[in-house]
């Protein structure tokens, strides 16, 4: 069997571009040949796997189409570029990470370009013979309503050896991280929090961890004495900190919740996307309704510090692993080649 991979770019740029890296790491040998076809790609080097990067979209089209000519070939999708592989004449397994409709409410520009890429996606889901979703709620709320052949992996965790020697120690205040790009769509709410954080008189620490995109939103946040600005780090010691934040306006399933409880430490967050499938009350953390913006606060300000037992880690480390997924998605792709 012959795999061809269609994605915009191939390489660290994106989680669902690591996603696809991650599983070919695991089964690229067990094809014929794997050939990666984007538009942008870094230089990764995966056994039996061939990038071809094209320099437009039509160059991209005669490329695929080429590809037909070869006998058993299969196609895989992580963006809305999928639907090229209809066009091509190529049968095609597709997976949804994306946070559309949700996200088009985040601002004006998203708003616009959700006129776009939702009707993109729409196309790619449609022509898939199967979708793989990578939460429940999205596989609800977006890919059952135009897929009628859809399942649920969950991405994997890229190391899930994350320390998870957490100590409760006797401290005068709490240390909470928050992870992820300072952006409006992670953090625009995070912003009220914080004011009612101070204005209650909060004596904990923050530290948050992320590339610095949106400016405005970083200047404001060092206004906050509490508030420690990390940048961008290749590693993150969870397990220093009493439980994670998150603020999100839209999420599919953030990996960085998913790391947070392997290293035991709970989660607050407001419940949006797939949250709620891993973050349980009292068990794996709290959830706060998205317009709750005092109760987030509060949950923040009276928070009593408590670790993931370690029988519940055990069960979201086996739920979200990348060579569990990876076996997931190869009986998918021998299955639908089999019924060609």
């Amino acid at each position: 069997m012959n795999l061809v991979v269609l994605t915009k770019q191939f390489g660290n740029y994106t989680g669902a571009t690591v996603s696809t890296i991650e599983i070919l790491k695991r089964i690229s040998n067990k094809f014929d040949t794997v050939e990666v076809v984007t538009m942008k790609a870094q230089k990764i080097v995966i056994p039996n796997v061939k990038i071809i990067v094209a320099s437009n979209y039509l160059e991209l089209v005669r490329i695929l189409k080429s590809k037909k000519s070869k006998k058993k070939v299969y196609g895989y999708s992580d963006d809305h570029l999928g639907f090229l592989f209809n066009l091509a004449g190529i049968n095609y397994i597709h997976t949804y990470h994306g946070n559309w409709p949700d996200a088009r409410f985040l601002s004006i520009s998203m708003f616009l370009k959700s006129f776009i890429f939702i009707p993109l996606y729409i196309m790619t889901i449609r022509n898939a013979k199967k979708v793989v979703s990578v939460s429940k709620y999205m596989n609800k709320n977006f890919v059952k309503k135009y897929s009628n052949s859809s399942v649920v992996i969950y991405n994997g965790i890229k190391n899930n050896n994350l320390n998870s020697n957490h100590n409760i120690i006797s401290k005068s205040h709490e240390d909470f991280i928050m992870v992820g790009n300072i952006d409006s769509r992670k953090y625009k709410k995070a912003l009220p929090i914080l004011s009612t954080l101070k204005e209650n008189k909060f004596k904990g620490n923050i530290d948050i961890y992320g590339s610095l995109i949106d400016k405005k939103i970083v200047h404001k946040m060092r206004h906050y004495d509490f508030v420690n600005i990390m940048g961008q780090v290749k590693k993150i010691d969870y397990s220093k900190y009493d439980a994670l934040l998150c603020t999100s306006f839209s999420e599919n399933l953030p990996v960085s919740i998913v790391e947070a409880i392997l290293s035991r430490i709970p989660v607050i967050s407001f419940n949006v996307g797939g949250i709620e499938e891993v973050v349980i009350d009292n068990v794996t953390g709290k959830l706060i309704s998205p317009s709750d913006i005092v109760g987030f606060a509060k949950a923040v300000k009276t928070f009593k510090k408590y670790v993931v037992t370690e029988d519940v880690r055990e069960r979201i480390n086996n739920k979200f692993n990348w060579d569990y997924s990876a076996k997931k998605y190869f009986k998918l792709l021998s299955s639908e080649r089999n019924s060609k």
